[in-house]
């Protein structure tokens, strides 16, 4: 091991191809999205937009070989995580660190402005945490999860509609 570096430390600094990014749980980057993905959401054509992704996060797809630049993994797992101002069961979620994930992402195909549906990230334990805004359509939050000791929510939309690929890493 490295001289003056944590089992926990050594870990991170080997599976993170950039640790620096990551001092704190997260880092936030741009993924370049065809408008093809645009489609879909303005026809709401959420199956076609999930299989579209599916080519995209599996081995060898476009969004996979990007998040391999920052951490090591062999597979991804997404939803389309869509979170509506007007639905009356909007609120905010719960502090979670995604189990034995070791890593996560949030990539925006929010195209209107959207209040609200911040995602909060903190070191596990501590109340203190960083609220990072609901991004722009294309913009990708990459985040650390509880391997590493961080845990993350998001706060309830209260205006607009927030359209994320939430997806874990294996």
């Amino acid at each position: 091991m490295e001289s003056g570096l944590t089992p926990f430390t050594f870990v991170w600094k080997k599976m993170l191809k950039q640790p620096k990014l990551f001092e704190n749980g997260f880092h936030i980057t741009s993924f370049p999205l065809p408008e093809k993905a645009k489609d879909f959401i303005e026809d709401e054509n959420w199956p076609l937009l999930d299989e579209y992704f599916q080519t995209l996060a599996s081995q060898g797809g476009e969004l996979f070989n990007f998040l391999q630049a920052f951490h090591d993994f062999s597979a991804i797992e997404f939803i389309i995580s869509i979170r509506d101002a007007n639905n009356e069961w909007e609120e905010d979620g719960i502090w979670h660190d995604d189990g034995s994930r070791v890593f996560a992402f949030s990539l925006s195909l929010t195209t209107e402005e959207v209040e609200g549906g911040k995602l909060g990230v903190r070191r596990k334990g501590e109340k203190d945490f960083t609220e990072i805004r609901t991004p722009p359509y294309g913009e990708v939050i990459l985040f650390l999860t509880g391997k590493d000791g961080f845990e993350h929510k998001i706060h309830q939309v209260t205006k607009g509609r927030r359209i994320i690929i939430a997806g874990w890493c294996s």
